[in-house]
């Protein structure tokens, strides 16, 4: 295959020597001219391990070289990857002008040729796509889909460990509207053994910023636990390789799944206590400080989302904190359901192991505390009046707006029925729009 890569740079030159390792014929493009000089005679123009030797190999063997001609390069290659930088600006948002640059050149070549496939490997936040295939477009004349295709390809390598990373990546992602399109680039990964995905271009952009930033707290998260630990005469490296050995829930997709806030007791209890910890020991970590605040946002989100649907007559799924257990402790429904209640919303909820004949049973035990979030304090008898919130499923079925708060599946046959104009509000992201006839949303 014939590829031209655009951007010279960390991941420009090391995708160059790499897809020619690959067997690909490939020209390098940039405009600085001692990155062309250098790569043409087979020598590295920035110091990557192993990339020199990878270099002069693909070079002598006549499959890489480098050139400042963009309409050649386009004109001779079937796919272009642009990995040119996008460096953040004051604000915070990403300079895209050097992209921009780059597809207008392209796009003045593009009425010269009457198919090309074009591939963006800088990192763009969703939404940016749409900028760069309107400039395609003008440029050229010809339309995104049917005379030209723009797709988005992240990367993630590693400063030091780049050629490394390229032949045995996590994953290769695609994202690109053109299923056709898309199986063609990935196509020039095809010696690669890995998973590979074709996916949306604003899914396969926004991945990269899920995992720097999933990252970046990891070393902040690391870095906090190890001060505690320093204070308290604990051997953090051990402490965390200890933790790193947990493949079930620490180094596990298990808590990595969208959905409500979390519950339970034990993560609001001991988030809390480790947040009091630090503060007795004078240190300052914001990140574990900041945890519960997150969650209180996501019941305030689910709030905000209940209310707007203007519908006052409210059917609750769920009361425990998940499935298959009564303990209702830390469930952040009863955050919703007391404010609803205090705004005279009319609620219903259902729950198979929480119901009204053991409500003295959990206000007169340790979780007394709180259950009290959905007693109001001006209620003469607290105890009558929480029974009345609880139904049959029927009943909170026949509500405006059906809340699903927790991940019990076995509801879904329950609410596939349910008319077009009821409402479902599924808090956990449990199920899937096409389930329903019903509208359906999550959070």
């Amino acid at each position: 295959m014939k590829v031209s890569i655009f951007g010279l740079g960390y991941v420009g030159v090391v995708c160059a020597a790499c897809f020619a390792k690959l067997g690909h014929k490939i020209t390098g493009v940039d405009v600085i001219d001692y990155k062309i000089d250098a790569i043409n005679k087979g020598k590295a123009p920035l110091e990557e391990k192993g990339l020199n030797n990878l270099l002069k190999e693909q070079v002598y063997l006549n499959r890489l070289s480098a050139t400042k001609n963009v309409k050649d390069a386009i004109l001779n290659t079937d796919i272009s990857f642009i990995c040119v930088g996008t460096p953040p600006k004051k604000n915070g948002d990403l300079d895209l002008s050097i992209l921009k640059t780059v597809c207008e050149e392209i796009g003045v070549v593009l009425k010269e040729k009457n198919y090309h496939i074009i591939v963006i490997r800088s990192t763009m936040f969703p939404g940016s796509f749409e900028i760069l295939k309107n400039i395609l477009e003008k440029c050229s004349g010809k339309k995104q889909g049917r005379d030209f295709d723009l797709l988005t390809n992240p990367e993630f390598l590693r400063e030091g460990s780049a050629i490394k990373d390229f032949f045995n990546p996590p994953y290769i992602i695609v994202g690109t509207d053109n299923k056709s399109a898309g199986k063609i680039v990935l196509n020039s990964y095809s010696k690669i053994k890995t998973k590979k995905f074709l996916v949306k271009p604003d899914l396969a952009q926004m991945i990269k910023y899920a995992n720097n930033s999933w990252h970046a707290l990891k070393v902040t998260f690391a870095n906090e636990i190890a001060s505690i630990c320093k204070e308290k005469n604990i051997n953090s490296k051990k402490l965390m390789g200890l933790f790193c050995e947990d493949y079930q829930l620490n180094i596990s997709p298990y808590y990595l799944t969208p959905g409500f806030a979390y519950g339970g007791s034990c993560l609001s209890k001991d988030t809390a206590a480790l947040k009091n910890i630090s503060q007795k020991l004078n240190l300052k970590t914001p990140v574990i400080d900041s945890i519960s605040k997150s969650n209180m946002e996501q019941i305030n989100r689910a709030i905000k989302l209940i209310v707007s649907k203007g519908k006052k007559k409210i059917g609750i799924l769920g009361l425990t904190f998940k499935p298959n257990t009564d303990d209702i402790r830390g469930n952040p429904i009863l955050f919703v359901i007391n404010y609803l209640l205090n705004q005279k919303y009319n609620l219903k909820v259902f729950d198979s192991l929480i119901d009204a004949s053991n409500i003295k049973k959990i206000n007169n035990s340790y979780r007394k505390e709180i259950f009290d979030l959905i007693n109001r304090e001006n209620l003469k008898d607290k105890i009558e009046d929480i029974s009345r919130l609880f139904s049959d499923l029927d009943d909170a079925l026949n509500q405006d707006v059906i809340i699903i708060s927790n991940r019990d599946k076995s509801l879904k046959k329950y609410l596939i029925n349910l008319p077009k104009e009821k409402i479902i509000i599924d808090l956990q992201n449990t199920f899937n729009q096409s389930d329903f006839t019903a509208k359906y949303e999550t959070l």
